[in-house]
């Protein structure tokens, strides 16, 4: 995170780098990479930044960043932010609740709640496809729409999740009562929740796991987008030779669409119902490498060494 800042700082004001000028001395004394302890020097320094040229900072998603070093760094933050100098510096930062932001984030900083400006459009939200889609009624209506709401804390992202997940077990059919209890083991915290979509992920036919690990590959490594088209293709490649254009046509899933929404576990989406259809990463759930730390122990894991692997199946395409 630090050097993200730093780097940004930098590229868009190249007179800032007399801060960096002791540090990086010391980086040619022998450093492979800059230490942290450095980095946390020279964005101390801009306290002092002689520049009547303001300074804003904006950081998003605080709470995906490393817990080991947040505190210190909201720490600094607000004292760059508290220091009167010529410049001004404003720090704007955007983050689900987490217990550091609370206890730092109050007089004379500003805050800017979002579960309490956005509650009103969750709940009338939650409402409508508690309603329309899974036919609830009366008192257990407005028990799941107070719920949702109310663990929500603002992030429709975790609305979203929920309401896929009740549509999945609508379709098996059950009574409203047990939407309800279902409901309430659903996890109330995003990862808790993803550990469980990876989890069921993992408890696939082999089948579906590998193809998911296939779909994951490609899609992590690509550089834009990929269409629906060109994943269909890619599954059509087999591992271990290459497909006669007769076995190729035979492995090519016509249904792709209904197989990417199934062996993607509800982290990949497709943009788009018509051709060009573009399948995307739900990017909330892959920063800061999340996805990799929460794989289940046993799910084989889409790591960097299978970035040969995606090269050679497209070179054999």
């Amino acid at each position: 995170m630090l050097r993200s800042i730093l780097y940004s700082i930098l590229e868009q004001d190249e007179s800032a780098f007399f801060h960096f000028q002791q540090e990086f001395r010391n980086f040619q004394r022998g450093y492979t990479e800059w230490p942290y302890k450095s980095l946390k020097n020279v964005l101390s320094n801009f306290k002092y930044h002689p520049s009547t040229k303001p300074l804003y900072l904006i950081l998003d998603a605080m709470d995906e960043s490393n817990e080991d070093d947040r505190l210190s760094i909201i720490q600094l933050l607000c004292e760059l932010c508290s220091v009167k100098n010529l410049c001004c510096i404003k720090v704007f930062l955007a983050s689900r609740p987490v217990a550091e932001l609370k206890h730092h984030m109050q007089k004379p900083y500003l805050a800017i709640k979002l579960q309490e400006q956005n509650k009103y459009d969750i709940s009338r939200f939650v409402d409508d496809f508690l309603q329309n889609e899974l036919k609830l009624t009366g008192k257990i209506l407005g028990e799941a729409v107070e719920y949702i709401t109310e663990n929500a804390q603002g992030v429709f992202v975790w609305v979203g999740l929920v309401k896929t997940e009740l549509l999945r077990i609508v379709v098996t059919g059950c009574t409203n009562a047990e939407i309800l209890h279902h409901l309430k083991e659903i996890p109330a915290d995003l990862e808790h929740f993803y550990k469980v979509m990876f989890a069921r992920l993992e408890s696939g036919q082999t089948r579906d796991i590998r193809d998911g690990i296939r779909l994951f590959r490609f899609i992590l490594f690509a550089l834009r987008p990929l269409t629906v088209d060109e994943l269909r293709h890619a599954l059509a490649m087999l591992d271990d030779h290459n497909p006669s254009y007769e076995e190729f046509q035979q492995n090519t899933i016509s249904a792709m669409r209904t197989r990417i929404e199934h062996c993607g576990g509800n982290f990949l989406e497709i943009k788009g119902k018509l051709p060009p259809e573009y399948c995307i990463k739900k990017a909330h759930c892959f920063c800061s490498g999340w996805n990799r730390s929460i794989y289940a122990p046993n799910c084989p894991r889409v790591l960097d060494q299978d970035y040969p692997r995606c090269l050679e199946v497209a070179v054999r395409y």
